[in-house]
């Protein structure tokens, strides 16, 4: 009767582990929640999506054996994306009259945030930085200095996106004014590490049986 009530127990305790949900990340927007909810049952990982009890954000939950291949599949895909920021965020405004220096770094924030949404559009995308030099407009120049950026893509594993180098720089010149010559964008790609830890359900699951003790 001992070892009837012993295993039955530990057959309880494994079933409740299994069933109990873990945050893995809180405060989300909802879109941001779409994303990893997505990301995760696409990758076989069952993920529950539920609204935070205080506050407008969301938060999403697995079962604590999925944790870390939860963390893996994300972290592969560069979610949750990080929040668009604006203007405000970066550049708070005080009082009615901004400074030439204020305005003009606000225009060269603006540029980069709207070139980074778009790039980050692009399949295979996990994440994108641009950065824009923008020189100084005088009237007395007669040949006024072209406009330039940097660019930096993290990319997928197994995502070739260096044969869209030309797009991508097309994509960039053309939406900074000023710049009109693709020599003077430059792009750098990476590729962020390949997940280790993609062990399947049944993997997982053979794991978990693993652990029981031999009969008392």
């Amino acid at each position: 009767m001992r070892r009837l009530t012993l295993g039955t127990l530990l057959l309880l305790t494994g079933a409740l582990g299994a069933c109990s949900n873990y945050p893995l990340y809180s405060d989300l927007t909802e879109m941001q929640a779409n994303e990893v909810q997505a990301a995760l049952l696409m990758a076989q990982i069952d993920a529950q999506k539920t609204p935070m009890a205080k506050g407008t954000g969301w938060s999403v939950q697995v079962s604590q054996g999925d944790i870390p291949r939860a963390m893996a599949v994300l972290n592969e895909k560069g979610l949750p994306h990080p929040p668009l920021r604006t203007l405000a965020d970066v550049f708070p405004k005080e009082g009615f009259i901004s400074s030439p220096l204020e305005e003009r770094a606000r225009y060269i924030f603006a540029l980069s945030q709207e070139i980074e949404q778009t790039l980050m559009k692009l399949d295979g995308v996990v994440d994108a930085r641009v950065h824009i030099a923008l020189p100084e407009a005088s009237l007395l120049d007669e040949k006024p200095q072209s406009a330039s950026a940097a660019v930096v893509i993290i990319e997928q594993p197994g995502t070739n996106l260096e044969q869209h180098e030309t797009d991508i720089k097309a994509i960039v010149k053309d939406g900074i004014e000023g710049l009109s010559d693709l020599n003077k964008v430059t792009v750098k790609f990476f590729t962020r590490k390949p997940t280790v830890t993609m062990a399947t359900n049944s993997a997982d699951s053979s794991a978990r049986k693993s652990w029981w003790p031999p009969h008392l």
